[in-house]
């Protein structure tokens, strides 16, 4: 939300969002759609968009085993971390007589699926995954995104950032985004920029730094 308040104060828009797969849940698939944002986000290679021998058939809200008996939905779960899961079960009674008992469930009395809530999100996140700008998306996301953080621990001394606290780290990050983007843009055969944007980015900086060390320090008295 903050990036969109900031780039809508500057006239501009987002439309896209490239992550990788370590920001890929529903809840994030969910927030962006809502926002009219396309998602570039890879889904968790542990998602399956489809059960092998169980199709789903989206008007009754339910699946089919291999022996063509429904699997309804029967309610929702909350897991410990909060996780909200959707659960879909076979009768005891079409399990106990099924041929096929000893291999799909020979432990239990019923089949069971468990779905996300979020699994049409999912389902769209996934289908953009491998659709043929998903793929260039991700050479993007690879070629811009991820060699950033490789650089800002090998080339800028970024391995450890020596201040305390999240304000001092966040305006340690700040010069050296601006540092890497600067250097890029010129790398890219950008316009030179002038003297006068010089001087507003070095009085910005130092803004920043004054602002840092005139922040009270709290004394403490020891008895």
């Amino acid at each position: 939300m903050q990036v969109q308040n900031r780039l809508k104060g500057n006239e501009m828009l987002m439309t896209d969002l490239l992550a990788d797969a370590g920001y890929s849940n529903g809840s994030n698939y969910n927030f962006l759609e809502q926002r009219g944002i396309t998602g570039w986000i890879p889904v968790f290679g542990k998602y399956k968009p489809e059960i092998e021998g169980f199709p789903y058939n989206k008007e009754k809200d339910e699946y089919c085993c291999p022996m063509s008996k429904p699997l309804p939905f029967k309610g929702f779960h909350t897991t410990l971390d909060g996780t909200v899961q959707k659960i879909y079960r076979t009768t005891t009674k079409d399990c106990k007589a099924c041929p096929m008992k000893s291999t799909c469930v020979p432990n239990k009395t019923w089949r069971q699926i468990i779905r996300t809530i979020y699994d049409e999100q999912y389902l769209r996140a996934y289908s953009r995954q491998h659709s043929k700008r998903g793929k260039q998306m991700k050479k993007l996301r690879q070629s811009t995104v991820e060699p950033v953080f490789g650089s800002l621990t090998q080339y800028y001394s970024l391995r450890k950032i020596g201040v305390l606290g999240k304000a001092g780290a966040h305006k340690v990050m700040l010069m050296a985004a601006i540092a890497f983007n600067l250097k890029k843009y010129l790398k890219k055969g950008g316009r030179k920029p002038s003297c006068t944007f010089f001087e507003a980015i070095i009085d910005t900086l130092q803004r920043h730094i004054f602002a840092f060390y005139a922040k009270p320090v709290n004394h403490y008295q020891f008895s």
